[in-house]
């Protein structure tokens, strides 16, 4: 799951412009004059397809033709005694021509502008409308505006299955909910996984994923077919993390309660093997090297108990001295040679350490957020000589992620803005990709497939420099 480091809360990829905003001269359009209005056919990408559909602005307001749109959307219509009736995704509009009112599901809702009559067809307030049948709306800033009734909504992280699906997660007040996404559609289909499942680990070549129960079982779902998980491990210890092997043959994770061994599960024969068992404890962040021989990961100490000898026990009068429990980078590599073979510890400064990743086979970069909270947070390297080197300072960095050979970067911008670098782990150059608005929570990366963010719970898709959306 993607972290972002913020050290303000983020408030406002592009502004939105859902509801009365008025179409204008985003559109390439003919018109036709009427007695009374202006009839304009507007260009709109509904349910993915661009389609024309008639519009009206009045008083700054799109009105677009409710037969046009209703059509396309998939609403159904009916009419009766000068009353039509709309019905989409669960919801029924009604609306009368005239009227400043929109019915939804029996509330009645103001618009700026009525329900307009013109050469026989019912005009309605465009933003209006497309809300009242929980559908979105959503315009990219380049001209184009999209609207979709079918997206799925709410979306609190995913992670790009391949360059056209993705899984999207929902936390909710019961747990969490899975979908498996087709980007360029929106169309989705719920993943059959446990309720207590944990966080659903995908395997690198995009055709199953993992995930633990709460007894510690592990449980393997392939998404190549429609079905339940099945269940590949047995054992009960608790795996707080789990990581797919490069073939996507093996997992490794690791075990009990304080992470305290690394281990690994053959799934084809419900197999667990020791890789290390050091004794110590609270290890995390684990990555395994694409031979499967070298390990990393951080271990994090518990802070001390103190207490002063001369007050009387029963005061408890007590403080936890956190001094030395910064987490701290440790590599080990299975060498059948090497008797007592030992973890070694790359790092021992004072600052936190995220967005870990062993991107080759000599170092291993991370981002250090130092304690001071008016010091940039940066993207650091470590090597096997323990030597920490930059590799981007320029701004402050909120979220690292690696793909394809590069880094990219979320970090600070200008005023309301934040930018996505491209960074070169080998050269430390850096490229500018985007500038996003600060209401940006995050940005997905893979190799092969599009950079998406996510904004206010809807996941934006870069398309050819558009940001198509793929929730809503």
């Amino acid at each position: 799951m993607s972290m972002v480091l913020k050290k303000a809360s983020l408030v406002t990829v592009l502004a939105l412009a859902v509801g009365t905003a008025s179409a204008g001269a985003a559109f390439a359009a003919t018109a036709t004059a009427t007695s009374a209005v202006q009839i304009t056919n507007s260009a709109y990408i509904v349910n993915g397809t661009t389609v024309n559909l008639g519009t009206i602005t009045e008083k700054g307001t799109t009105l677009v033709s409710l037969r046009d749109l209703s059509a396309k959307l998939g609403a159904k219509l009916q009419a009766a005694g000068g009353v039509v009736q709309a019905k989409l995704n669960g919801h029924t509009v009604e609306l009368k021509a005239g009227s400043a009112v929109l019915k939804v599901d029996g509330a009645e809702h103001k618009l700026n502008v009525p329900v307009k009559n013109a050469k026989g067809v019912t005009y309605v307030e465009l933003g209006a409308y497309v809300e009242a049948l929980g559908a979105s709306l959503y315009e990219d800033g380049k001209g184009s505006v999209w609207i979709d009734a079918k997206l799925l909504s709410n979306v609190d992280r995913i992670q790009w299955v391949d360059a056209e699906r993705f899984i999207a997660t929902q936390e909710n007040e019961t747990g969490r909910a899975d979908y498996l996404v087709e980007a360029a559609t929106g169309k989705y289909r719920l993943l059959d996984v446990a309720a207590d499942a944990s966080e659903l680990i995908l395997a690198p070549n995009g055709t199953k994923v993992a995930y633990t129960n709460a007894e510690g079982q592990v449980s393997v779902l392939d998404l190549t077919k429609i079905g339940r998980a099945v269940v590949v491990s047995t054992d009960t210890n608790i795996k707080p993390e789990l990581v797919w092997s490069a073939d996507s043959a093996s997992i490794y994770f690791l075990q009990g309660d304080k992470g305290s061994v690394i281990a690994k599960l053959d799934p084809e024969i419900n197999k667990i093997t020791k890789i290390l068992d050091d004794k110590v404890d609270y290890k995390a962040n684990l990555e395994v090297s694409a031979d499967g021989k070298t390990f990393t990961y951080t271990v994090t100490k518990p802070g001390a108990v103190v207490a002063d000898a001369n007050k009387p026990v029963e005061e408890d009068d007590v403080s936890i001295d956190m001094k030395g429990t910064e987490p701290q980078i440790y590599q080990f590599t299975v060498d059948p040679s090497v008797k007592e073979n030992k973890a070694v510890q790359l790092t021992t400064s004072t600052d936190d350490k995220v967005f870990i990743h062993a991107a080759d086979g000599s170092s291993v970069a991370y981002v250090s957020v130092s304690a001071d909270t008016s010091a940039k947070s940066t993207l650091v390297k470590v090597g096997k000589d323990k030597n920490v080197a930059s590799l981007y300072n320029e701004r402050d960095v909120y979220q690292a992620e690696y793909a394809g050979g590069k880094w990219y970067l979320l970090t600070e911008g200008n005023g309301d803005d934040q930018f996505v670098y491209e960074v070169d782990p080998a050269t430390g150059a850096a490229k500018q990709l985007y500038t996003l608005s600060s209401a940006v929570s995050g940005i997905v990366v893979k190799e092969g497939a599009p950079l998406a963010v996510i904004q206010d719970g809807r996941v934006l898709v870069d398309v050819n420099g558009s940001w198509k959306p793929a929730s809503k």
